[in-house]
């Protein structure tokens, strides 16, 4: 029996993109999904995007470290002063008027990394490290034994997302990592390989062999992904802009988000609401 599985990672609630991907990988008869985490934000996508996912034939799903940014806004870990912390709280409540409440309890569920065997070939899926899936321990141009923390002696393949880049290389004593990129945020610092293109990779096994991995690039229409997010009125929406016309996201910018918290008011919003 042939085994394609498509791995897909970094949706970051960008609906347009991972139905563009979806369509792709039904056209390459992918016959099971992996889903490495970040599926929300900070995109408009919410019940829509989960009623894509609803329907496949997902047999592993791992946290990412924008999934724990909801439970952690949730859980009342951040407070007010941080403009960065009010923009996690506020996506976070833009996500939770419109999504029924049993997403928590799933994100909740989901582990930090997960095992699959496909015809005695060992694979270990995780989002970023197996116990950490946040941080820059796994850059593409980081050393090797950076990414020996992704193998164990009984994994032959590690595949992991969380760095928004399409990557091939090996651990020290020769095995296989993957890293499907990002449907919805990839990531280019060489400007003339940036594109809109949404990214995700498809492995092909057959009796115990990986005989075939590869990086798809999907087109999909940005442009409308941004009137969809202005028609459902995403919080930060000139960041998002941004993100989907620049592919430059500027998350880490205390002085920008400070700005926009102010002019929109959203410090008072999420007052109100995690009130």
């Amino acid at each position: 029996m042939k085994h394609r599985i498509a791995i897909l990672s970094d949706i970051h609630g960008n609906t347009t993109a991972l139905q563009a991907v979806l369509s792709d990988a039904k056209r390459q008869e992918a016959t099971e999904y992996w889903l490495l985490g970040d599926i929300f934000l900070p995109g408009p996508g919410e019940n829509d995007l989960l009623a894509l996912l609803k329907d496949l034939p997902i047999t592993a799903t791992v946290r990412g470290n924008w999934d724990d940014c909801v439970l952690e806004a949730l859980d009342g870990q951040y407070g007010l002063e941080d403009p960065q912390e009010v923009q996690l709280l506020r996506m976070t409540q833009y996500l939770m008027e419109r999504m029924d409440p049993d997403l928590i309890a799933w994100l909740r569920s989901l582990p930090m990394v997960a095992r699959k065997e496909i015809d005695g070939l060992r694979f270990s899926l995780s989002h970023n490290l197996p116990d950490k899936n946040y941080g820059s321990d796994l850059l593409v141009d980081n050393d090797t034994d950076k990414f020996d923390q992704l193998l164990y002696e009984e994994t032959d393949v590690a595949v992991y997302g969380h760095v928004h880049k399409q990557l091939l290389r090996y651990g020290s004593q020769g095995q296989q990592i993957i890293n499907p990129g990002s449907i919805g945020m990839p990531y280019f610092d060489w400007t003339t390989l940036k594109n809109h293109r949404a990214q995700y990779a498809l492995l092909e096994v057959e009796g115990g062999e990986l005989v075939n991995i590869q990086f798809r690039k999907v087109a999909y229409d940005y442009e409308a992904e941004l009137e969809l997010a202005k028609e459902k009125a995403l919080p930060f929406i000139e960041m998002y802009e941004e993100l989907r016309r620049e592919d430059n996201y500027q998350g880490h910018n205390r002085e920008l988000l400070a700005y926009l918290n102010d002019k929109y008011g959203y410090v008072e919003d999420v007052r109100q609401f995690f009130r």
